[in-house]
């Protein structure tokens, strides 16, 4: 109970957090994203926050759950048995930025993400820039799968690092199953500098290379305020996206089933 009366906090917190820009740019509605909890708590968490969703009315209202999983686990397929029962869940992730670098390349690991179309499940990804030519494989061994590259693979904004996470992504997006998600820009931005300004040559590759429909915009709450604020990257996500709409919302809909 008190863990749950701590996630109920957390919520609030979100709302009140700023979930409006100073430009008037204004969140219509969440996606609860897994956070990395210990195995053992994964399906709770993600239990927790479907029955949050089935019964919020707020604003902006909680409307689907990415859950944790380990699709490295022989014990994956009755995970996500489980997981699939709850209608709130719309996709899976599993975090691969904290962990060995070929954690994601063995069969068993693609043998189980491919599992995840007869559920009609997505599936997040989390990586680092050195990371993202295994997360590449991954894809290429999974054509089916709908996959979502987080953060936009994290390039190292503060460093100035374009290159070679440039080439990197031009590889991960000539894949159709792959999607990439605007978020976690202002955690890798030097908080010194403006924001829009450090952000775009970024955006400006990501929006090459998927264009405006398969890019989604997510706002990296509450690890986004260890730079900026979720007010700030509101700001600059109004500016970034004003001439394309789809990006805000409309693709995330599509995507994530939230219609």
């Amino acid at each position: 109970r008190a863990q749950e009366a701590a996630l109920e906090q957390t919520h609030q917190a979100y709302r009140a957090a700023g979930a409006k820009g100073k430009g008037g740019a204004r969140i219509q509605s969440a996606i609860f994203m897994e956070v990395d909890v210990p195995a053992a708590q994964q399906e709770a968490e993600a239990d927790f926050f479907a029955r949050m969703a089935d019964k919020d009315r707020g604003s902006p209202p909680l409307m689907a759950v990415i859950a944790a999983a380990r699709p490295e686990s022989a014990d994956f397929p009755a995970q996500l048995k489980r997981l699939a029962g709850d209608a709130r869940i719309r996709g899976l992730r599993r975090v691969l930025h904290t962990m060995p670098d070929d954690l994601s390349q063995s069969e068993l690991f693609a043998e189980n993400i491919r599992l995840l179309p007869q559920y009609e499940l997505t599936f997040d990804l989390c990586a680092r820039p050195h990371q993202l030519t295994n997360v590449a494989n991954l894809i290429q061994r999974c054509p089916g799968t709908q996959f979502i590259l987080d953060h936009c693979g994290v390039p190292d904004i503060a460093g100035g690092g374009l290159d070679p996470w440039r080439d990197y992504i031009k590889a991960i997006a000539a894949f159709p199953n792959v999607a990439c998600k605007v978020s976690g820009l202002p955690t890798c931005a030097d908080p010194k500098k403006p924001l829009t300004e450090q952000v775009k040559p970024y955006f400006d590759h990501v929006l090459t290379c998927f264009f405006p429909e398969r890019l989604v915009w997510g706002s990296d709450w509450p690890v986004c305020n260890l730079g900026f604020d979720l007010a700030a990257w509101l700001d600059t996500t109004a500016e970034l996206l004003a001439p394309l709409a789809a990006i805000a919302s409309g693709n995330a809909n599509r995507i994530y089933r939230l219609n």
